[in-house]
């Protein structure tokens, strides 16, 4: 079973995660892992933290010659910004410190920051690399896009980069939408017997925990209520690669909507629940849109979840005895999946 836990604060000394279940023998070179931080840390849109965090990182277990080696990986991630924020009383609209100080019974607003922050993402980054290289050496290719900013669609870099500019330059900021894609995929990963292990499921389970992600639909989408069955079964690319919570052996195809990011220059309305007197929340780090980040996250997070329904699947504690089973089960599926 593959599986991971993170730990550590926005501003604490360092972040901290595990996987568990990765098997040995994956070739996993630390500039591949640094790679994807600095697709993360540096996508358009992101707050000046960034230009402070470095992302430094270290591999304490798992690794041998930058190789896995089936234990435990353990990575840490150093914070460059460690300035703890002073406690608040104040609530972000938008945030999670009004159910999580309600949840942990706490006036201090800065305690649920610091673990709800979307810092946390790095880490998941981190981890997800090794999921994701996993999958490319088994032939399973990711990408993903961002098909929308604040409403406006067809984007070119040159178009984001003006709407992020006129966002920041008036105070604001934008949500959007971003799909990513898996080609090369096996049929038969996930289950129909079990709700739980549906990996439609599971997929939206981890796409929807990524900071910001409020919508989530797979293929077609929402766009299939408007159809008819006979036309949406004249594309069967509108399946996403799904079906009954299974791989089919096609393009897998899953999108997400990002909300705008709620921390405004120009203070929401809020309650200070110290004194209840209304108080305006003003946030002078927040992104100017988390949309292409979050689709960053979202390969890594997504990579996970198929990586460990491939375990499930072929089973195998080295990459040596995972390979050839994938393999075999390609040729065995081919013509079916020739037939999609």
């Amino acid at each position: 079973m593959l599986r991971y836990l993170t730990a550590g604060e926005s501003h604490g000394e360092y972040l901290a995660g595990i996987l568990e279940g990765f098997p040995a023998g994956v070739r996993m070179p630390q500039a591949y892992i640094k790679a994807q931080l600095n697709r993360r840390r540096t996508a358009p849109g992101r707050s000046a933290r960034q230009a402070l965090e470095k992302d430094d990182f270290r591999i304490i277990s798992g690794l041998e010659k930058e190789t896995t080696t089936g234990a435990p990986i353990a990575v840490l991630i150093r914070n460059a910004s460690r300035a703890v924020p002073p406690p608040s009383s104040l609530p972000r609209p938008g945030h999670a410190d009004l159910p999580g100080m309600l949840k942990y019974n706490t006036l201090n607003a800065a305690l649920i920051r610091e673990r709800a922050s979307a810092r946390e993402t790095a880490m998941r980054t981190a981890l997800g690399s090794f999921a994701m290289r996993l999958n490319e050496l088994l032939g399973i290719e990711v990408n993903s896009r961002v098909t929308n900013l604040g409403g406006l669609c067809s984007l070119t870099a040159g178009s984001a980069a003006a709407e992020l500019l006129r966002a920041k330059r008036a105070g604001d900021t934008l949500g959007g939408e971003f799909e990513v894609s898996f080609d090369n995929v096996p049929a038969g990963l996930g289950s129909c017997a079990h709700p739980d292990r549906r990996l439609g499921a599971r997929l939206g389970a981890a796409l929807l925990s990524v900071n910001g992600v409020k919508g989530f639909e797979i293929g077609g989408g929402f766009s299939l209520a408007a159809m008819g069955g006979k036309e949406a079964a004249q594309d069967p690319q509108l399946s996403g690669g799904l079906d009954g919570g299974m791989t089919n052996g096609g393009a897998l195809l899953l999108r997400c909507a990002v909300k705008p990011v709620p921390g405004l220059r120009a203070g929401t309305p809020s309650t200070d629940l110290r004194t209840f007197r209304k108080k305006l929340s003003v946030s002078l780090t927040s992104d100017t849109t988390a949309v292409f980040a979050a689709a960053v996250v979202a390969e890594h997070a997504a990579s996970l979840e198929l990586a460990a329904a491939v375990l499930e699947k072929f089973g195998g504690d080295s990459l040596c005895e995972l390979l050839p089973r994938v393999e075999e089960w390609r040729k065995r599926t081919k013509k079916a999946i020739a037939r999609l």
